[in-house]
């Protein structure tokens, strides 16, 4: 019998740095096929993982793999950077092979998803919160023909979508582990490991679903928690992410740390957690950098008790400075998370909580977000309570509130940006020049009279060279170009640099500008941090000099782009 193929598939997180690893490490896949592996149904079943390699192609090239790998069954995880793209993709796919199921699950699903539950639809099954011993059953369910009705999972039926009823079986938090060696093979040349101990969270935030997600807190134990660091150690890993959404929320929490600093006291693997800092006492914090957490993150959101009670985040302020100063002393580097956007906040709260957190000076790293209205979260359905308006798509960021204006949440954006101990979205150093950094890997030269060829390149990040003489005359084509290659690819990133020969008409920058404004706007572009300037930073123009043209043109046209593009 000829075993039903499975593929594992995470699409990555798209951005323009170009200087560091792409971090894209498929945690769920992992779950799944381990919950696979130790059900009846891997008899039936053979499945892998997308190797990393493809984390780097376009959604066609990347579906032309998928179709000649001979999968029968695609599953796939969605994040709020991703979706769009997984469900374009599901689409090409189900096109060219019908016959193909594809399933989906993450963060990202919700109930009342706005996008996921479209028809004719593109998925045959949505899986929410736990998939662990939903995946089997469903894969059996589709082997076999027979119905299942748990209440996490939805089918697509002539009738339109389906949920179940039934609650799926508990999942065991040890029993779920995947090996360590199966995490090191889907690490691969990825520069993290991923170790969950706890799954649940004692907070309740409105604006969050995984407390929804989970009851209650379940945790490995600590025998359980060291043998595995201790494994991965022994399998090289160099550093350990810990996902739970609080490390410290486990009543061992001081005994793990002794154990966790001896086990690495020469220092081999660097560690980080998120952490609540007002239950940190100055013991923890000691213990953390004995155990070589090199950074920890800590969630104060606001220092407004009335904000933080509208979204039911309690908090101490006092112990949560105690904590964060304890944490300094020890020489751990923290990174600070601030918020704006969230209900009852004002212009002035935002800049009070930015003042608090930067006053820890240099050993802290402030960083602030603008709110996500996520799907299927509390503060999602307050949305009229709270007079909020939101961006429809992905990433679902705050435009206004009651108490924020759009000329407020631009003011925050401007301080963040301009701000030296604010860490702001890289930027381009430089539009026009005869250096340009931060180009795409990925780059290819095409003359002017060779527009009308096939679009060269296979990756979602391109770089096109567009070179050649009087290229204002071809201003008509190298627009039909650039309208080819964003709508066949309306998902990756583009770098269009322009090549003159000599100084060409200024009009020539504005037309091309207003033909890539035309187009859908790209995720990238609708975070805060670019819309809040009407800026393009997933489809850029450039224009590469040589030294005949003169100083003047150049600063010229550097200010045109800047208008248009970040």
């Amino acid at each position: 019998m000829t075993p039903i193929q499975i593929l594992y598939l995470q699409l990555p997180l798209l951005d323009n740095d170009t200087h560091n690893t792409r971090e894209n490490f498929p945690f769920a896949g992992a779950y799944l096929d381990h919950a696979l592996q130790h059900s009846p149904e891997a008899a039936f079943h053979a499945s892998s993982f997308s190797p990393v390699e493809w984390d780097e192609l376009d959604t066609q090239h990347l579906a032309e793999k998928i179709l000649s790998s001979g999968t029968d069954i695609l599953a796939c995880t969605l994040y709020l950077w991703n979706i769009e793209r997984t469900l374009r993709l599901a689409a090409l796919l189900k096109e060219k092979k019908s016959s193909l199921k594809i399933m989906v699950g993450g963060p990202e699903v919700a109930k009342e998803h706005p996008l996921l539950f479209e028809e004719p639809p593109v998925f045959d099954a949505i899986i929410t919160g736990e998939g662990e011993s939903t995946f089997p059953a469903l894969l059996s369910a589709w082997r076999t023909g027979t119905p299942i009705y748990f209440d996490n999972l939805a089918l697509f039926k002539s009738n339109g979508w389906e949920w179940g009823t039934l609650p799926p079986p508990p999942v065991e938090l040890a029993a779920a582990q995947p090996s360590e060696e199966t995490i090191m093979r889907c690490v691969q040349n990825r520069p993290v490991v991923y170790l969950e101990t706890v799954r649940g969270c004692p907070l309740t935030c409105s604006y969050c679903r995984y407390y929804q997600l989970h009851s209650g807190l379940r945790a490995l134990t600590q025998k359980q928690v060291l043998a595995r660091i201790r494994r991965f150690r022994d399998l090289g890993a160099t550093e350990i992410r810990f996902v739970d959404p609080t490390f410290n929320a486990r009543s061992d929490f001081t005994e793990l740390l002794t154990e966790l600093a001896q086990l690495n006291r020469n220092h081999r693997i660097a560690f980080f957690a998120e952490i609540r800092p007002d239950t940190l006492t100055e013991t923890q914090a000691r213990l953390m950098r004995e155990a070589h957490f090199t950074a920890v993150e800590v969630g104060v959101q606001s220092i407004d008790p009335k904000v933080l009670k509208n979204v039911s985040r309690p908090i101490r302020l006092n112990k949560t400075a105690e904590g964060i100063s304890a944490l300094c002393k020890a020489g751990v580097h923290v990174v600070l998370d601030i918020m704006y956007g969230l209900p009852g906040q004002t212009l002035t709260e935002v800049q009070q909580s930015l003042d608090w957190g930067l006053a820890f000076g240099s050993d802290v790293q402030v960083q602030c977000m603008q709110t996500l209205i996520l799907p299927g979260t509390v503060l999602r359905n307050d949305c009229a309570k709270w007079d909020f308006i939101h961006e429809k798509r992905p990433p679902y960021g705050i435009k206004q509130t009651a108490h924020l204006s759009p000329d407020d949440i631009q003011k925050i954006e401007i301080l963040l940006d301009e701000h030296p101990h604010l860490p702001a979205d890289p930027i381009t150093p430089r539009f026009c020049g005869q250096r340009l950094r931060g180009l795409f890997h990925e780059q290819h030269r095409i003359h002017v009279d060779q527009l009308n060829q096939t679009l060269p390149g296979r990756g979602n990040r391109r770089a096109i060279l567009i070179h050649g003489s009087n290229l204002f005359n071809h201003c008509g084509a190298i627009e039909t170009f650039i309208d080819q290659a964003i709508t066949t690819e309306p998902d990756g990133l583009w770098q269009f640099i322009l090549v003159p020969e000599h100084e060409e008409p200024l009009d020539l920058i504005e037309q091309l500008a207003k033909c890539i404004q035309r187009h859908p706007s790209h995720l990238l572009d609708r975070f805060a941090s670019a819309e809040a300037f009407n800026l393009i930073v997933s489809r850029r123009l450039y224009v590469r000099t040589n030294a005949s043209i003169s100083e003047e043109w150049k600063n010229a046209a550097e200010e045109q782009l800047r208008q248009s593009f970040g």
